[in-house]
């Protein structure tokens, strides 16, 4: 076989490995089709000035970008910021495509519902649309800083879909809480597995 077709098939066989396995993103690292990143995870504890202006993980930017299917590159993402609940004590945050799926849910209910008022108060009269700008940074309304008691620092908690911002003592509660409801699932169990209980409709509340 001579050189140069050995070449061509080397090169056939390169492009077969390109386009059905991995690949570089504009970062330089690996990526397999169909995982790109779309989901928050993981903390980040980072600073805010008097003004409210916090910026965000690099990794979070990223899920943003990949979650708002209206996002261009050069643009900014959507973001959008629940600050509503009365029952917590973070800010929900929530990309373009994940709020876009709130309002659809919204808009399927029934018109004067209590359901739909609720959601309504919660994700159009107490939520706040803003954008990451070029530089990472995004910037926190009043009310919402007043809403979880921000002053000096802002934890950053992925939540799979959405992230949550809390004040870093509610965040040490928070863990706290947790803690306490994993010991309680566990009953005991020095190796227990939170796995274990899943799809289980109702958890342990269904066992008699």
């Amino acid at each position: 076989m001579g050189r140069g077709r050995r070449i061509g098939q080397w090169q056939l066989a390169r492009s077969a490995v390109v386009h059905c396995g991995a690949h570089r993103d504009h970062s330089g690292g690996d990526i397999r089709r169909g995982t790109v990143e779309r989901r928050f995870q993981g903390e980040s504890l980072n600073k805010v000035d008097g003004k409210g202006r916090v910026s965000i993980p690099v990794k979070f930017r990223r899920v943003l970008q990949n979650s708002d299917k209206q996002y261009q590159p050069g643009g900014a993402p959507r973001l959008y910021i629940a600050y509503g609940n009365p029952k917590a004590n973070y800010l929900e945050c929530l990309s373009g495509d994940a709020f876009d799926e709130i309002d659809a849910i919204i808009q399927a209910e029934k018109r004067g519902s209590p359901v739909r008022a609720a959601l309504e108060f919660l994700y159009y009269s107490k939520c706040d649309e803003t954008s990451v700008d070029d530089t990472g940074r995004l910037v926190l309304s009043q009310q919402a800083r007043e809403k979880i008691g921000l002053e000096g620092e802002a934890l950053f908690q992925g939540k799979g879909d959405k992230f949550h911002i809390l004040n870093a003592a509610d965040g040490a509660s928070a863990d706290q809480d947790v803690e306490a409801m994993l010991e309680a699932l566990g009953q005991g169990n020095d190796f227990f597995d939170p796995l274990s209980l899943a799809g289980q409709a109702g958890g342990q509340d269904g066992e008699g």
